[in-house]
């Protein structure tokens, strides 16, 4: 079949909620929960095709937790450009926020940050078409339907997309758990990109060169490194804090 396929609850039913209509949907015969009948009214509404499938149907993806149900979506264009959603961003009179993905493979902690990007309000998510996990249903499935909404900007080079952001008054700030400067002492109500590594290896060495500042979140435990996926969020709602704060204060 064309298409690409999704599977859970979650990221079918925003499937169904967003512009990107599933072509077909499957549920398994005698899961009758109130959120599959959800999804299957949703489906029929929006002349979607439901059929009734054996559990046998979801091997194709493995031990996964498909929750019963799975769908094909028609193919999504990608990659938008930076170019054009800095464009967008500036008819809206609202400072930049960006992520960049440096290397992240784990499409677990790719689909989490995606959620977090989407929750946050992020302008667009940008990683590299290669040393990165891409949109798999894996990651679809844990960003519980966000990677449907959120603009993406596949790029061949990452560094070049810094220098683009930079050139138009983006401040880039690298998340690294050993960097002197406190996330809290950085002004985030400019437009800003956030950059993070992969779990083992964090930031490139020319990655970080590009970064105006390298920060840290402070940590009071005896582990010292978060989940990149809870960085990420920690990164994203104190930049929304700061600016909500601003906005109060003028």
């Amino acid at each position: 079949m064309g298409g690409r396929w999704i599977y859970g609850i979650n990221p079918v039913t925003e499937a169904l909620r967003s512009g990107t209509k599933p072509i077909s949907v499957f549920v398994l015969g005698g899961n009758k929960t109130d959120r599959i009948r959800d999804i299957v009214e949703l489906a029929r509404l929006g002349g979607c095709h439901v059929k009734t499938v054996e559990k046998g149907f979801f091997g194709r993806f493995g031990t996964a937790l498909h929750q019963g149900v799975c769908a094909i979506i028609e193919q999504r264009q990608q990659s938008e450009d930076i170019d054009d959603i800095l464009l967008r961003v500036s008819a809206q009179k609202e400072p930049a926020l960006f992520v960049i993905l440096d290397g992240i493979t784990d499409p677990g902690n790719v689909g989490a940050i995606l959620r977090s990007a989407e929750a946050a309000g992020v302008h667009a998510v940008v990683f590299q078409s290669h040393r990165s996990a891409g949109i798999t249903p894996t990651v679809v499935k844990t960003s519980s339907g966000a990677s449907q909404y959120i603009p993406l900007c596949v790029v061949p080079n990452i560094k070049h997309a810094m220098r683009t952001l930079t050139d138009n008054n983006v401040v880039i700030c690298g998340a690294d758990s050993h960097a002197d400067m406190s996330l809290w002492e950085v002004d985030l109500r400019e437009p800003v990109a956030f950059v993070f590594g992969s779990e083992g290896e964090g930031l490139r060495r020319t990655v970080r060169e590009h970064c105006d500042h390298l920060v840290n979140i402070p940590l009071y435990g005896k582990i010292d490194s978060l989940n990149v996926s809870v960085a990420a969020g920690v990164f994203l709602f104190e930049c929304k804090r700061q600016r909500l704060a601003g906005r109060r204060q003028s």
